[in-house]
């Protein structure tokens, strides 16, 4: 199919072949041209050993990742692990993908791998298989944001499912593309509210937080824009809102179930982001809550307003919370 090779064509002529560059078990400095698609991971079994980047550890899917050129000439790696990949700052989950840039610096597992505009390469040396992927499991400090639609349930039992399917999917498009654009990751689409995270990894970053602020913010000025363009055909729509809950902490990271997209991001701090963007937008709160921790990593960044403690919903305790405005 030409037209699939055309904007990487156009590249080459511009900018010639890109390629990886990474340090291999041997301390070896290995090379590999990106001139159409590569495959990585700990077998790729049935790839040409001239396409694939075998990284022998246990924490490496079978079949972990690749990267090929987009029909706009992008050239696109996209997971298809149980443990995700790093590129820079940003977290992949598995069926996710990422614009690769020169300079940019891939993680899987311990191996990192620098993407080179331009200059020719030369095949990686061939690796072995294992059997199994051991799935880790890592305490990780992350910061959550959880968006929640605010009256979904009377929206879809007085319109038909396509209808509300076209609300909700041009809502979870616009929040994904925010998400991506200030760096965070994606988790999940739980019915009718929108999860996702930024990895601090092991220590506490601000610039994590601000991000994850900043994407709140843009979210709910999105919202209203999206509303509105609805209301002009179903003006029940302008009875919807929504809520943000955004918190820090630590959570466990991990895999379950049987399918490569159940990765588990698990800890008190997730179920508490779920709770604040259920209590945002009810009087006398506002529509989005952060949590003290996160309060005081982006206090010099936002004006924050102290809304006291709160009693979380299933538990004796109360957590202080702040109006991200």
């Amino acid at each position: 199919m030409p037209h699939e090779h055309e904007g990487r064509e156009v590249q080459d002529r511009i900018m010639g072949i890109p390629f990886l560059e990474w340090t291999d078990d041997n301390r070896r400095q290995q090379r590999m041209e990106i001139s159409d698609k590569i495959f990585i991971g700990r077998s790729c079994h049935g790839i040409d050993a001239r396409k694939r980047i075998i990284v022998p550890n246990s924490l490496v899917s079978r079949d972990h990742a690749t990267i090929t050129w987009s029909q706009k000439g992008h050239l696109l790696i996209t997971d298809m692990s149980k443990n995700g990949t790093w590129v820079n700052e940003v977290f992949l989950t598995s069926g996710s993908s990422y614009d690769l840039k020169d300079g940019d610096i891939i993680r899987i597992a311990e191996c990192h791998f620098r993407v080179i505009f331009p200059m020719n390469s030369q095949a990686a040396k061939n690796g072995w298989s294992v059997e199994s992927t051991v799935v880790s499991a890592s305490d990780v400090v992350v910061t959550n944001l959880v968006a929640d639609i605010r009256g979904f349930t009377g929206f879809s039992h007085s319109h038909t499912s396509s209808e509300t399917y076209a609300l909700v999917k041009e809502i979870f498009e616009e929040f994904s593309n925010v998400v991506t654009r200030f760096k965070g990751t994606i988790k999940d689409y739980a019915g009718d509210a929108v999860f996702s995270f930024w990895s601090h990894e092991i220590k506490l970053r601000r610039e994590q937080a601000v991000l994850a602020c900043q994407a709140a913010l843009q979210q709910e000025k999105i919202l209203d824009t999206i509303l509105a363009g609805f209301a002009a055909k179903y003006q029940d729509v302008l009875n919807l809102g929504m809520g943000w809950g955004l918190t820090t902490g630590t959570a466990t990271m991990s895999h379950y179930g049987s399918r490569l997209a159940d990765m588990a991001l698990v800890g008190d701090c997730v179920n508490l982001a779920f709770h604040f963007s259920a209590t945002a937008a009810r009087k006398p709160f506002k529509r989005i809550l952060i949590c003290a921790k996160t309060a005081q990593l982006v206090c010099d960044d936002f004006a924050l307003k102290d809304l006291g403690l709160v009693q979380v919903k299933g538990s004796m305790r109360k957590e202080r919370v702040f109006a991200l405005t």
